[in-house]
Parts: structure tokens; C-alpha cells; sequence
């Protein structure tokens, strides 16, 4: 295991570079930067084995003598990413979580259109709308990763992808999957339409079961707010309302469930259309 020495450790939590990566902690300054923090070794380690998107490498001493760390150290410094050295008291400063590793990375991810959707295993392509709870947006990353499909695209209003919280639960898909943030629910609806594509929404209160639409044909899966589910005006965009079938002691599923339910019922049908069904 290499030994590295640390030249300079930033030590004050009014350092620039320091007071800049913590502002990345606010959603409207990460949405305007186009850059966030991730944490932790093993979410570090995929980013770097990607050879893109990082900036800096922020790491203790302390941490540096862990043996996978200490890699993440010689590997960014390969890739000519600038190594950023701080004490402990400055990494746990900036970290979300309770205990830091003492390992983060600045990430300037890549960025993805409309025109990039849809290029799945799986036709279909998920639309969180107003979603508040930062863990069920990462599970729905996570699934439609899983399941093959071709992104997940987020309107105003729902909490963005890269809230520490929700990139912790995409456990990396996030660096796999494209994601998109709409400008316009309406907008985005309407030219997804126009290439063909069928949309679907998920409700209590519809009558069809989800089981019983095709989703091998182009779908978007909308899904709505926790608890509210979908206002009006986004229905009314919607082809086909679709409910789970459920016990009549439960009033309805947790979102990143439903949209797991919905999104292997895709992976279903595909397979046995006999459609190619494999890792990527």
C-alpha cells in the first residue's frame, strides 16, 4: 500500500474552497453549479473507475491509511484530479452524515438530455412529479437502473437528483442511468407523445390494473407525489390511469415500491415477448 504525505492540510472551515463545497449543500446552489459532493469510499471508487466527472478528491490523513482509500488517493492523482487534504473536523463540516469515512469527492456529473432517454432495455422511461422524499427518488434511480430503463426524469418542484440523500440511495446508479430535469411537466409530456410514446399513470384510484396495459410499447411511467399522488392537471396529460391491486387494508404503496411493481412488470412483458434481457 503506498504511503502518501500530505503537503498542506486545510485545517479552517473558512477556507474558500471549503465555504464553496459546503454551499453545494443547498439544492439551488448544486442545480447552478452543475456539481455536488458525494461521500464515502465505495461511491467514490465507482466514480473514479469511470475516469470522468471529478474534480477534486477531499480526504483526511486519517482516512488515507485505509488501504482502499489510500488507492482512491494514487488514482486520482493518476487522473491528475486535484487531491484536497483536510483535518477531520472539516470533512465531518461538510459531510451529510452522521460518521464520515473522511473520504468525498467534488463531481461535475454528465449531463443528459431529452434525446438521451429511452435507449433502455426496456421501453420505458420514469417521471417523478413533485416528489418531496430525497430516498424514494434515489430508490426509483436505483430500480429503473436495475430493470433497464431508459432514465428517470424529475419537474420543478421535486427534489433534485443530487440531494446527498438520493444519491445515497441510487448506490451509483446515478453515474449509470440518464436523468433529466424538465423544465416543464407539460412541455416534456407533449414531445414525448409526439415520438410515439404512451403515457401512464400510477393512482389509487384507477381501474385498470397495472398488469393489464403493454408496456412494450414506448411508455412514460408518471408517478406522483408521496401521499398526494398527482394533481389534476398532470393526470389530464395521461393516457391510461393504472392502481396495484392490493389488500383493502392497505390504502397504497410507498412511490420507489410502486414504480418497482410497474417497472418489472415491463421487465415481464419483455421477456416473455422475447425480447434480449440482460446485464448491461
Amino acid at each position: 500500500m503506498m504511503m502518501f504525505q500530505a503537503r498542506e492540510i486545510i485545517i479552517s472551515r473558512s477556507n474558500k474552497t471549503i465555504k464553496y463545497l459546503k454551499s453545494l449543500s443547498l439544492a439551488r446552489n448544486r442545480l447552478k453549479e452543475g456539481r455536488f459532493l458525494i461521500e464515502g469510499i465505495r461511491m467514490t471508487e465507482e466514480i473514479l473507475e469511470r475516469r470522468c466527472c471529478v474534480r477534486k478528491l477531499i480526504i483526511t490523513p486519517h482516512a488515507a491509511q485505509n488501504e482502499r482509500a489510500a488507492v482512491l488517493v494514487e488514482s486520482a492523482m493518476e487522473q491528475g484530479v486535484e487531491v484536497l487534504w483536510v483535518a477531520d473536523r472539516v470533512v465531518d463540516y461538510l459531510s451529510e452524515t452522521k460518521t464520515s469515512q473522511g473520504v468525498m469527492a467534488l463531481v461535475e456529473p454528465e449531463t443528459f438530455s431529452e434525446s438521451d432517454l429511452g435507449k433502455g432495455l426496456i421501453p420505458m422511461v420514469v417521471v417523478a412529479h413533485l416528489l418531496q422524499d430525497p430516498g424514494n427518488l434515489g430508490t426509483i434511480v436505483r430500480v429503473a437502473d436495475a430493470a433497464g430503463a431508459g432514465g428517470v426524469v424529475t419537474t420543478p418542484g421535486t427534489v433534485d437528483f443530487y440531494n446527498p440523500k438520493a444519491l445515497r440511495a441510487t448506490m451509483g446508479s446515478i453515474f449509470r442511468l440518464p436523468t433529466f430535469r424538465a423544465p416543464s411537466l407539460e412541455d416534456f409530456i407533449n414531445n414525448m407523445k409526439s415520438k410515439g410514446y404512451q403515457v401512464v399513470a400510477g393512482t389509487v384510484s384507477a381501474r385498470i390494473r397495472y398488469f393489464d396495459v403493454d408496456y412494450t410499447k414506448p411508455t412514460v411511467l408518471h408517478l406522483g407525489q408521496e401521499g398526494a399522488g398527482l394533481p389534476p392537471e398532470a393526470i389530464m396529460l395521461t393516457d391510461q390511469k393504472v392502481t396495484i391491486p392490493m389488500s383493502t387494508m392497505i390504502d397504497s404503496l410507498n412511490v420507489a415500491s410502486a414504480a418497482s411493481v410497474i417497472l418489472y412488470e415491463a421487465v415481464r412483458q419483455k421477456i416473455v415477448s422475447g425480447g434480449d434481457f440482460a446485464k448491461k
